[in-house]
């Protein structure tokens, strides 16, 4: 039998465990309470309360820089358009997701890293957009500041795909 001391022990060294591998949590993209928004532009971004150009222009940078060194590139058009809504040229001659905006996410204390990410269409029903790493970012999201130019943009390039019907 094990002692009420020992099992108390063993429970809590279980819960440190499952807290460091992470069990238990939502699944979702983990954020602070900062203002976290969706914008099309560094002016976009600086329109809203809470908002500040220099801290837009940080966030939009940071983003642009994660677009050029970390999204997913094709070979060809073909290859992007197979994956992808809208694609563009890389200076390098391949193809990636075409930038259609940027996640903005301020910091709740001062001193804090301020978080830029860059946004994709999403295919599908789905209001918004998606970063590099698949992470969705939703109209429906409350706790999101979604500009009316972001809005535009996801309804201008996010669509259902179809298939058949006439001349297809």
């Amino acid at each position: 039998m094990i002692s009420a001391k020992r099992a108390k022990r063993a429970s809590v060294a279980l819960l440190g465990l499952m807290a460091l591998a992470g069990c238990g949590g939502g699944g979702g993209p983990t954020h602070g309470n900062g203002p976290r928004g969706v914008f099309t532009s560094t002016n976009d971004c600086a329109e809203y309360d809470k908002f500040d150009f220099k801290s837009c222009s940080e966030a939009v940078r940071t983003a642009i820089k994660i677009h050029n060194e970390e999204g997913a590139t094709y070979e060809s058009r073909r290859f992007c358009k197979a994956k992808e809504l809208g694609c563009e040229r890389t200076l390098n001659n391949k193809f990636r997701p075409r930038l259609l905006g940027f996640y903005v996410e301020l910091p709740e204390k001062a001193g804090e890293k301020i978080i830029g990410k860059p946004l994709y269409a999403m295919a599908g029903k789905k209001k918004g957009f998606r970063d590099h790493e698949k992470v969705s970012y939703l109209e429906k999201d409350l706790s999101l500041v979604f500009s009316r130019s972001a809005i535009a943009v996801y309804k201008t390039h996010s669509v259902v795909k179809r298939s058949g019907g006439f001349g297809t």
